[in-house]
């Protein structure tokens, strides 16, 4: 690889993470080690709080007007859609039709060390559980368990992860790209960067 190409790869990932560190600033709240993949959509980020050790995947869209909460630990796979909000479309005093303009804002919980796989649809106030897996192309509709391994439209618990497992490697610290990457350094793995550059 000739300079000229390393140096580019190093402005290029300067720039990335300048983005990122002025996106995370405008949060409700941040932690630390944090991928936000390209091609995102999200409103009212000033309502939008997310963990540490958390990757968000290509095109991701958020509404985020009712309150969005990621956890600790959680992996958003790409093209998931998480709502907030909703149009009036069924109060007594409905203005027009198909819906008015008022929003009915509902808050979105995804507990710590979930995986939500691709082109998932979250529909404002659902609670994911912690260490619960939502399965690709899933329309959570209602509140997910923690644990629980579900799929399908509506999303329905398929079955639950072994609570003994879990809770041992969760006592252990085993958090995959806590493991694996520190998104604050570099995207490269920690073994890959250490073994290059040191400490």
């Amino acid at each position: 690889m000739t300079l000229r190409n390393r140096f580019n790869i190093w402005l290029t990932g300067l720039i990335e993470r300048r983005k990122k560190k002025r996106f995370l600033a405008g949060l409700a709240s941040a932690g630390r080690n944090i991928h936000l993949c390209r091609g995102y959509s999200i409103s009212s980020p000033n309502k939008l709080s997310i963990g540490s050790n958390t990757w968000i995947g290509e095109n991701l869209f958020a509404k985020c007007e009712g309150g969005l909460i990621i956890g600790n630990g959680v992996i958003i796979s790409r093209g998931v859609e998480i709502w907030t909000a909703n149009h009036n479309y069924d109060s007594e005093d409905l203005k027009s039709l198909p819906y008015d303009r008022r929003f009915i804002l509902k808050p979105v919980n995804i507990g710590d060390n979930v995986w939500i796989g691709s082109r998932v649809t979250i529909i404002p106030g659902v609670s994911i559980g912690e260490g619960a897996v939502i399965g690709a192309g899933a329309v959570v509709t209602h509140d997910i368990p923690p644990l629980a391994v579900a799929g399908g439209n509506p999303a329905k618990v398929i079955k639950y992860r072994n609570q003994e497992v879990y809770e041992k490697l969760k006592s252990e610290k085993r958090i995959y790209l806590d493991i694996e990457y520190d998104y604050d350094v570099s995207t490269l793995r920690k073994s890959e960067y250490l073994k290059k550059y040191g400490k």
